[in-house]
């Protein structure tokens, strides 16, 4: 059994078209969103068209429940999401809301070694799941998160493997006997890895395998696509990915 799992997409037509594209190679039994598909980007109706004609399994992010206004977005961002919001029809928009919060996968009659794909963590949207405390010191200096601190987020999940995107950094963390796999992202890296990103997960010989993969995308096409549009902050990010072939903001 193979699963492909990708999140954080954020309206970019071309790297989402390159993602899916290299899954295309691997040949998977399944291939599933993890969440955050339109706001941000140039293209939000196109993105979800793509992944919805595609008939993608999905979970919900939370961005995306800033378009559907099932949670209300921080002020700073209100005119991205207005803009978002206003290039997806009413019918796209419930597509969106209807999208669930998790997915499982079960290989074995076993919940302990199931697949749950999430956004961000097991309890909600928001919260995120930082990097092991070694990378979290080479990255940030200190431990942001300590492993008692994912008592509250992980506690009593039944499963193997914990997939989810939300923090744009890609890497595998243990927390007693759960993985922790971030496949994320598709778009806005939080790396300095300009690449889109994406990760497989293999059922063999009783244990799931993962492989993180990075696929180069023409980030011109999508400085084209915003200088056509010109949504909120265009210019910013237009800059951005002329100089530096990606989009980071400080607050997503």
């Amino acid at each position: 059994m193979r699963i492909a799992i990708f999140s954080d997409v954020h309206g970019n037509l071309s790297s989402l078209e390159a993602v899916l594209a290299d899954i295309e190679r691997h040949k998977p039994d399944q291939v599933i969103f993890a969440g955050d598909l339109c706001y941000l980007g140039a293209r939000p109706a196109e993105c979800l068209q793509l992944v919805r004609d595609r008939r993608i399994l999905s979970v919900v992010g939370n961005t995306d429940e800033w378009l559907t206004g099932r949670a209300e977005p921080p002020e700073p961002r209100k005119p991205t999401v207005d803009w978002a919001r206003a290039c997806l029809s009413a019918d796209e928009r419930e597509w969106l809301n209807r999208l669930p919060f998790a997915v499982r996968i079960s290989p074995t009659p076993r919940a302990a070694e199931d697949l749950l794909i999430v956004h961000a963590n097991p309890r909600n949207v928001d919260d995120i799941i930082f990097p092991d405390t070694d990378t979290q010191i080479a990255r940030y200096g200190e431990v942001r998160q300590s492993d008692v601190d994912l008592t509250p987020l992980l506690d009593g999940v039944e499963a193997g493997v914990i997939a989810y995107g939300h923090l744009h950094v890609p890497g595998i963390r243990q927390w007693r006997s759960l993985t922790l796999v971030n496949i994320s992202s598709v778009n806005i890296p939080g790396d300095g890895d300009g690449r889109a990103k994406y990760a497989l997960l293999e059922w063999r010989a009783n244990r799931w395998k993962v492989t993180h993969h990075r696929v180069a995308y023409d980030a011109t096409t999508e400085a084209a696509a915003f200088r056509t549009a010109r949504p909120p902050d265009w210019e910013q990010i237009v800059a951005s990915l002329d100089t530096q072939g990606y989009y980071y903001p400080q607050q997503i």
